[in-house]
């Protein structure tokens, strides 16, 4: 169980450093009024769609939600509020990519958008976290058998999130650069 818990727990890491290195690279370029490298913002992002969003989330929701609720149903009003964070993380997803496309296509107040949303999603990310390891995590350590950890556990190690197991920023930033490049639009 502790193992599944420490998986979880880099992953999501991993997907905040992913959204920092957004905010900061997209902050940098309004700073220095500098084009920012949106093959490098597009990697980023590509991980976030690819890794947190197509295969963590899913993964929390499928294994730990649902083993979570069934062993204590009293606790279906929280897992049901980080089923709707999952799916406002899609969006907040979903409007970065569209800002951070906008703005490399030329459009001038994009930039400012494409900051101030990968702030949000930083930030919002970071609660839904915390609330998963204050609200979520301590009544599955205790309802949960070893059986059901187990699956957890080789659901989230199927993800296979090579910024999850970087140790540092160094080896974040090497990993991404190993990822499949994303297409050009």
């Amino acid at each position: 169980m502790l193992h599944a818990t420490q998986t979880m727990k880099d992953q999501q890491r991993a997907m905040l450093w992913a959204l920092l290195a957004v905010r900061r690279t997209t902050r940098r370029a309004l700073r220095s009024a500098v084009r920012p490298d949106f093959r490098e913002l597009k990697r980023l992002m590509a991980y976030v769609d690819r890794f947190p969003e197509k295969l963590h989330q899913p993964n929390e929701e499928k294994y730990l939600f649902r083993a979570v609720e069934a062993r204590q149903p009293a606790i279906a009003r929280t897992v049901a509020r980080l089923r709707r964070d999952h799916s406002a993380m899609t969006g907040y997803g979903n409007r970065l990519r569209a800002a951070l496309a906008y703005w490399e296509q030329g459009d001038p107040k994009a930039g400012q958008q494409s900051a101030m949303i990968a702030d949000d999603y930083a930030r919002f990310c970071h609660r839904h976290a915390r609330a998963e390891r204050r609200d979520l995590l301590p009544v599955a350590l205790e309802v949960l058998s070893e059986s059901e950890w187990s699956q957890i556990d080789r659901a989230f190690q199927s993800a296979a999130d090579p910024l999850a197991v970087s140790r540092s920023g160094r080896d974040r930033g090497v990993a991404l650069l190993n990822l499949e490049a994303p297409k050009s639009a």
